[in-house]
């Protein structure tokens, strides 16, 4: 694994904004919404991450930003989120910055590694295993569990990567070389034989991750950078609760789980023919929910399951996990800020995919 500092990892840069008061607002509006902890004041606004914290400091005409982490990566990958939001709030302004400090990265996405397909494994009939083979990969056996594939063209003999401007915004391949960036689990990893397992959710040939499993061909060629996401917190009972798409997460953390956690695991799938093993060592109970035999109701499924749990009472070791479609996202946060009244430090609800249609 590589060295990480104890103390932070610091880079800063400033940009030319009109109305920098407003938009350091709206950047600290859009991470208080994501449950990062914001504090604000009137020398601007520092924001705490998992992966490290960003201040913003307004000036007349100038917002003057640093980001840290304890490690180069960290850094690199806060500078081209922070660039990628304010691309989003104000896209008529100059964001062609320059970064003094950590981070540099040499034009090249934070910790890439292309890897090549040696393996092939369906689960079931809605769900497939890819091994992927790469070097140097230790530096993703770690906490994170969570990585971003970049997946390429179907028939491109040699994908294009994306690279990072010196501002650190993310420059993408463009028209028939444009490379598709999806969240994945890396559901098994043996960074000293040199490669990861990723499962994928199979639903035909209508989407990069579905497609590119699809048709895997031993040496196809896929780009991944990251890692993302943290470890487990230290707890006695869990509730997991998520789809298809969460599903590698949800067996990753029962399978690292230790003898004495218990609490449950509450998992949506389509019938009852795409339930698969699951190990763990823990006391938690697994519960499969089928849509297929759910009533239709406008509830969805994982949401009315979640409701069903009684957290227990004495909540200082709980922690609460869900991974979901957008439309239960919110109302299973709700449930548990809101309802059971958990803190941001005991529970995490994610948006995994968006339904569009």
């Amino acid at each position: 694994m590589p060295i990480k500092s104890d103390s932070p990892l610091i880079a800063k840069t400033r940009i030319v904004l009109s109305a920098s008061a407003d938009v350091a607002n709206a950047v600290a509006a859009y991470y208080a919404e994501h449950d990062c902890d914001v504090t604000n004041d009137d020398n601007g606004a520092k924001i705490s991450l998992s992966v490290g914290h960003l201040t913003l400091q307004p000036g007349e005409k100038h917002l003057d930003i640093e980001v840290g982490s304890k490690s180069e990566a960290g850094v690199a990958q806060m500078k081209a989120a922070l660039i990628a939001i304010l691309q989003s709030i104000v896209p008529e302004a100059d964001l062609d910055c320059r970064w003094k400090g950590a981070g540099e990265s040499n034009g090249k996405l934070p910790n890439f590694r292309e890897l090549r397909v040696i393996g092939v494994t369906d689960l079931s009939s809605h769900m497939r295993r890819l091994r992927l083979a790469g070097d140097d990969l230790e530096f993703y056996d770690g906490d994170g569990i969570h990585m971003r594939l970049l997946i390429p063209p179907r028939d491109v003999g040699e994908p294009q990567w994306p690279t990072l401007a010196p501002n650190g915004m993310v420059v993408w391949p463009e028209g028939d070389n444009a490379v598709a960036p999806r969240v994945y689990t890396i559901r098994r990893i043996d960074a000293k034989a040199g490669w990861i397992e990723v499962d994928f959710v199979m639903h035909g040939d209508n989407g990069p991750g579905s497609a590119f499993a699809l048709h895997a061909q031993p040496g196809d060629r896929i780009g991944m950078t990251g890692p993302l996401g943290g470890e487990l917190p230290d707890a006695d009972w869990f509730l997991f609760a998520g789809d298809e798409t969460a599903l590698p997460a949800i067996g990753r953390y029962l399978e690292e789980l230790p003898e004495h956690a218990s609490g449950h695991a509450l998992i949506e799938i389509q019938s009852s023919a795409d339930i698969i093993d699951l190990a763990t060592k823990s006391r938690i109970a697994i519960e499969w929910v089928c849509r297929d035999t759910h009533p239709a109701t406008d509830t969805s499924p994982i949401r009315e399951a979640v409701s069903r749990i009684e957290v227990p009472k004495d909540r200082a070791r709980v922690y609460c996990w869900a991974g979901v479609e957008q439309a239960s996202y919110k109302s299973i946060h709700q449930i548990w800020r809101k309802e059971v009244g958990l803190d941001r430090n005991q529970c995490l609800a994610m948006t995994f995919w968006r339904k569009t249609a």
